[in-house]
């Protein structure tokens, strides 16, 4: 079985993150350099959608092997009085960094951040200007743009289950950033191997409902679309069970997703986040981190890349062949993709 990763995880070698800023030595208040060093992860959801909340979660499983002390609080989708309270309650010094994710916290977190302002905080997947705030985004635009060259080269060339289909799907959690990135890139990549492929574009409202996913997806499939990719979270699983049941292909995100339908799952766009987050902690335990600031994770420094990992072999040689030269020219600059 070919196994192939473009973008790989060695997210260690990053150097974007380990910059010269605010020392981390005595964060969190009175928590000091004697004692253990400790990391709170607030998920604004549940983990188990095998996707973006999990995939922080390997990076808090990583610190712990590290020995770093780690804790994990979960809550109720949509819940932001919960997730307030999450953020607030381990923001009183005993954890040197507060870990947190996506742009629906931007706004508890910047309120933390000024109501607690020796806590040292790390946002994923988002920005948040704030002296005590370390912001991590990625470029999911340039990986989406993989995805989409992945999807319209199997459109294109009839490939498997993508016999007959004219088109490609997207479906969407939200209409907003950073979900806007992934359509504009996807889209560029399907129109940069055939501009004549329609896109049909679809967006749940949410993140966590699985069936209106799903019903969406198949409607794409019903009008001919031979892949459909799923940026929707724990919904997004709906697209890629209706891959299944339509007996189509999808492409999956945020984790490995392949063999979660087995033979249907085309890819992944990954987003290294648990990588991301371990190589913040490393710089933030040597005061490298810097606060203030944005670093981006992108093709270039491999922070984000298409996984074929255990996919079955399902994408053609050429095609990936295809993904490592378009990853090339992005990585050069022959290529700008765009943002939403």
């Amino acid at each position: 079985m070919r196994k192939h990763i473009t973008g790989a995880v060695a997210l260690a070698a990053v150097a974007a993150l380990a910059l010269s800023g605010c020392s981390s030595s005595g964060s969190g208040g009175d928590k000091g350099g004697d004692k253990s060093y400790a990391v709170a992860n607030v998920v604004n959801g549940n983990l188990g959608d095998q996707g973006f909340f999990d995939d922080s979660e390997t990076g808090m499983a990583e610190l712990k092997k590290m020995g770093i002390d780690t804790k994990t609080l979960q809550a109720d989708a949509g819940n932001q009085s919960q997730w307030k309270a999450n953020v607030e309650s381990v923001s009183t010094g005993k954890y040197n960094l507060v870990v947190v994710g996506t742009w629906q916290m931007n706004d508890i977190l910047s309120a933390a951040a000024k109501k607690f302002p020796k806590q040292h905080y790390v946002i994923y997947d988002s920005a948040v200007e704030a002296p005590n705030v370390a912001s991590i985004q990625y470029a999911q635009n340039e990986g989406s743009f993989l995805a989409g060259v992945v999807a319209a080269s199997t459109v294109k060339n009839q490939t498997g289950l993508a016999k007959g289909s004219k088109s490609v799907g997207f479906v969407g959690g939200q209409d907003a950033p950073p979900i806007t990135d992934f359509f504009a890139g996807f889209e560029a990549g399907v129109k940069a191997v055939d501009p004549s492929i329609e896109v049909q574009k679809a967006t749940v409202g949410d993140f966590v409902n699985s069936t209106k996913a799903y019903d969406q997806a198949t409607a794409m499939y019903q009008k001919g679309a031979g892949v459909v990719y799923a940026v929707a979270g724990q919904a997004g699983l709906g697209v890629l069970k209706a891959s299944k049941d339509s007996n189509k292909f999808s492409i999956g995100v945020d984790s490995n997703q392949n063999q979660i339908q087995p033979g249907h799952v085309l890819a992944s766009m990954r987003k290294f986040i648990g990588n991301s987050i371990v190589t913040a902690v490393k710089a933030d335990q040597k005061g490298e981190l810097k606060y203030g600031a944005t670093t981006t994770y992108d093709l270039k420094n491999k922070g984000v890349g298409l996984d074929f990992e255990n996919n079955g072999d399902l994408v053609p040689a050429d095609v990936v062949k295809s993904v490592e030269d378009y990853t090339a020219k992005i990585v050069s600059g022959e290529i700008t993709v765009p943002k939403g």
